[in-house]
C-alpha cells in the first residue's frame, strides 16, 4: 500500500472537497431551474431569474463555507505534519490569534505539541534503552550539539512553543545557566558534569510549579550527536516543605519587627540619657545590647526581604548618589559593632567616585550584612577593610578580611537561600540569609556580587553598581524604577530559552 505523505493530506483532501462542493453547486442550480421549467415557466425567465443568480451565489456561498470548515482542519494537519518524523517543508500554524483561543483551537493544537514533546526523538527505530528512559520515574533529556532538545521521556521537563519546538522549561539562575556551562566545556572540555540544585520550572506565583535536581552530563562528539544528557528529580515536596518555612517564618518576623523596633528606641533614649553617667562595663553592656538589637533587626529584614526576592517583587526605586554618602549613614553602627567584637574596621571610600545608581536603604544593608559578616569570620583583633574604586561602567565595593576563608567546595553554595556551613553552624550565629539577600538587592540594581576566598587566609566580597550616567536615561524612561535596567541586565530574565537558560 502506498504511503501518504502527511503534507500532501490536506492539499488531497481539499482537492475531494471542491468536486463535491462543485457538484453541490451544479445540482444546486440544476434543479430549482428544472422545477421551474416543469412548472411551465419559459427557459429564458428560468434561466434569468432562477439558475443565473443560483449560479453566481451558490459557489461563493459554499466556498465561503468551505473555508471557515476547513480551516481548523489545515491548521491541525500542518501542526501534526511539523512534529512528524516525515521530511516537510510545512509551515507551522499560527495560534495565538485570539478567535483561535476563543474557540478551542488553540488548546488542541498546542495539545498536540505538548504531546508529541513528551515523544520527541531522534528519527530513528525504537531501542530498548529508549523504552527504559520512559518507563524511569526521572526526567531524561538529550540534546544535540545544537543545545536542541531531540529527545524528552514523559517525566521531563519541557515546554512546546506554537512552532513546535522543544525547550527545557527550567528557571537557571542567571550567573548559573545550563547554557553557559555547555558554552564553556564546548571550548574547553571532551566531556564534563554538572549538578544543579533546587531548579524552579516556573516563577513562584504559580501554585503548581516544581523543583528538581538536575544533573548534566555532557560528551563532545557523542554518538547520533546525543551531546548533552539531562537527567531530572523532582523535588517538589522536600523543597516546597521549606517554602512554606519561609512564609510562615515571614509571618512570624513581620509580628517581630515591632517590639524590636521598641527596644532600639528605648535603648537609643538610654544611651542619650545615661550615657555620661555609664562606666566600664556598664557602657560596654549597653553597646553590646545596642548592636544585639541591630543585628536581631537585620535578622528581620532580611527573613521578610527573602520572600519578595523569591517572588521577583524587589522592585527598587533608584536616585543618584553618592557610595561614600550611602555608608556614611551606617558608619557609626558598623564602627560600634566592629569595636565591641574587637575588631579593627579600615574604611576607604573616596567620595569623588562616580555616582550610582542606588536605593539607599538596600544598599545600606548589603554592606551591613557583609561588613557583619567579616567581623564574624575574623579573629579577635583581626582588620577589616571596606574599599570602592571605578571598573568599567560600575562602580565597585570590596569587603576585604584576613578570617577564617571559605573552602571551595562551598563556593558556589554561598549565596543560596539557609545555606550555612557544618563549620560555621556551630561556632558562628546566623540564618544564612545574609548573602542571598545581598545578593537580590545587587542584582536589582543591575549590578553583580561575588566572592573570592583561600581557607585560612580570608576572603574578599565585591559587589559593582552601575554608574548613574551609564543608565540615567533607562531610568528616566521608567520613572527612577528598577525595571528596565533588570531586564537589560543580567538579573531577573526569565530562562526560557532554548534550553531553559
Amino acid at each position: 500500500m502506498k504511503t501518504v505523505r502527511l503534507a500532501d493530506y490536506f492539499h488531497g483532501h481539499k482537492g475531494r472537497v471542491s468536486i463535491v462542493a462543485i457538484l453541490a453547486s451544479i445540482l444546486a442550480v440544476a434543479i430549482p431551474t428544472v422545477v421551474a421549467l416543469m412548472a411551465g415557466v419559459e427557459l429564458s425567465k428560468a434561466l434569468l431569474i432562477i439558475a443565473l443568480p443560483l449560479a453566481l451565489l451558490v459557489p461563493i456561498v459554499i466556498f465561503g463555507v468551505l473555508h471557515v470548515a476547513l480551516e481548523p482542519l489545515d491548521m491541525i494537519t500542518r501542526a501534526i505534519t511539523h512534529v512528524s518524523n516525515q521530511a516537510n517543508d510545512a509551515t507551522p500554524p499560527d495560534i495565538n490569534q485570539p478567535r483561535h483561543e476563543a474557540s478551542g483551537l488553540k488548546q488542541m493544537i498546542q495539545t498536540i505539541y505538548d504531546r508529541a514533546s513528551l515523544t520527541a526523538a531522534p528519527a530513528a527505530d525504537s531501542h530498548p534503552e529508549t523504552e527504559l528512559s520512559d518507563s524511569l520515574p526521572c526526567g531524561i533529556i538529550v540534546l544535540d550539539s545544537a543545545s536542541s532538545v531531540i529527545y524528552a521521556n514523559p517525566h521531563a521537563p519541557v515546554v512546546t512553543n506554537s512552532q513546535g519546538v522543544v525547550s527545557l522549561k527550567l528557571q537557571f539562575r542567571a550567573d548559573n545557566t545550563l547554557a553557559e556551562w555547555l558554552a564553556s566545556d564546548d571550548r574547553d572540555k571532551v566531556s564534563d558534569q554538572r549538578f544543579w540544585e533546587r531548579i524552579p520550572d516556573d516563577v513562584p506565583e504559580r501554585p503548581e510549579r516544581r523543583f528538581f535536581d538536575v544533573l548534566a552530563i555532557y560528551e563532545k562528539g557523542a554518538a547520533n550527536d546525543m551531546v548533552t544528557r539531562i537527567i531530572t528529580i523532582d523535588r517538589t515536596e522536600a523543597y516546597s516543605e521549606e517554602e512554606e518555612a519561609v512564609d510562615f517564618i515571614s509571618v512570624a518576623a513581620h509580628e517581630l519587627r515591632g517590639p524590636i523596633t521598641v527596644i532600639r528606641g528605648y535603648l537609643d533614649v538610654l544611651i542619650d540619657e545615661l550615657g555620661p553617667q555609664l562606666q566600664g562595663d556598664q557602657r560596654e553592656l549597653i553597646d553590646r545590647l545596642d548592636v544585639s538589637a541591630s543585628r536581631l533587626s537585620g535578622y528581620v529584614n532580611n527573613i521578610l526581604n527573602v520572600a519578595k526576592y523569591d517572588r521577583r517583587h524587589l522592585k527598587l526605586h533608584l536616585q543618584e548618589d553618592r557610595l561614600s554618602h550611602i555608608y556614611a549613614t551606617i558608619a557609626d553602627d558598623l564602627q560600634l559593632r566592629a569595636s565591641t567584637q574587637h575588631r579593627l574596621l579600615a574604611v576607604t571610600i573616596p567620595d569623588d567616585l562616580p555616582t550610582i545608581a542606588a536605593d539607599r536603604n538596600s544598599l545600606t544593608e548589603v554592606l551591613a550584612n557583609l561588613v557583619d559578616n567579616a567581623i564574624k569570620y575574623s579573629p579577635e583583633g583581626g582588620q577589616i577593610t571596606v574599599t570602592a574604586e571605578v571598573s568599567g561602567n560600575f562602580v565597585r565595593c570590596s569587603v576585604i578580611d584576613h578570617g577564617i576563608g571559605i573552602p571551595t567546595s562551598v563556593m558556589n553554595s554561598l549565596f543560596t537561600k539557609f545555606y550555612r556551613s557544618h563549620r560555621s553552624r556551630a561556632s558562628v550565629a546566623g540564618t544564612g540569609l545574609g548573602l542571598y539577600i545581598s545578593r537580590g538587592i545587587v542584582e536589582s540594581h543591575g549590578g553583580q556580587i561575588g566572592v573570592s576566598s583561600k581557607e585560612g587566609a580570608g576572603s574578599t566580597f565585591i559587589f559593582s553598581i552601575p554608574i548613574y550616567s551609564t543608565v540615567a536615561d533607562t531610568l528616566a524612561a521608567g520613572n527612577n524604577g528598577n525595571e528596565g535596567i533588570i531586564e537589560s541586565s543580567s538579573g531577573w530574565i526569565k530562562n526560557h530559552g532554548k534550553i531553559g537558560g
